[in-house]
């Protein structure tokens, strides 16, 4: 198979030919920060676009009442530029704690089948698995301009379950659900993609690495709110 020949190209091979984007990866490990750099630059652009196009205070009034917080404290804590701030930074930090996290997991669960890749393949391999990314702010993007009415900004995200199940603020599961990506089952898709085309894992291994940490931590997390 012909790798991609360079990193623009391998962002599109993403979505086309992943086999090719991570053939190329092999390689280039250092072409993963271009995708997460586009990541980042989509998350600023799109939670730019929400509070322009959001009422501030209107949005203040929302979250004093869900959070039980006086109208006061709200109004004089809760900036555009505060809440902003706090958006992209939780979509920075939080993309980037799963993709060195899921690379960890990977280099040491395919460690003896693939000794030559180390930890900076995978990390790169994990930033193109989470690309899609940038098409969920896109649709969050639409799905915002396109809304009768106002929405939170938990409920705006629709890179998350909880964009679709839209929880209060204030119920146990709505962490769970913000954590949880909507665009799953593509992760997964590129992560077997990956572990395929690095290793000598057949099929069935494969679907076993790419899912078994999600399967551990939501699974897990979702017994520790139904019981507590």
């Amino acid at each position: 198979m012909q790798a991609s020949t360079n990193p623009f190209y391998a962002l599109r091979d993403t979505v086309l030919r992943p086999s090719a984007c991570f053939a190329a990866l092999s390689q280039r490990p250092a072409w993963g920060w271009v995708a997460y750099l586009l990541m980042c630059l989509s998350a600023i652009a799109f939670w730019s676009a929400y509070f322009d196009h959001t009422d501030v205070s209107t949005l203040q009034q929302a979250l004093a009442q869900q959070l039980s917080i006086p109208q006061a404290e709200a109004e004089k804590w809760l900036q555009r530029e505060t809440l902003l701030a706090s958006e992209v930074l939780g979509d920075w930090f939080g993309r980037a704690a799963v993709i060195f996290a899921l690379a960890l997991w990977f280099r040491l669960s395919t460690k003896q089948e693939a000794p030559n890749f180390g930890y900076r393949h995978w990390l790169a391999a994990s930033c193109f698995i989470f690309l899609p990314a940038v098409i969920g702010d896109l649709a969050s993007y639409t799905n915002m301009t396109l809304a009768p009415s106002f929405i939170l900004p938990a409920h705006a995200d629709l890179n998350s379950l909880n964009g679709l199940l839209k929880l209060p603020l204030t119920s146990p599961w709505t962490a769970w659900a913000a954590s949880l990506p909507l665009l799953l089952p593509w992760y997964w898709v590129l992560s077997i993609t990956a572990i395929g085309t690095w290793t000598p894992l057949n099929q069935g291994k494969a679907i076993v690495v790419a899912t078994l940490p999600w399967v551990a931590v939501f699974g897990g997390w979702a017994i520790i709110i139904a019981v507590s």
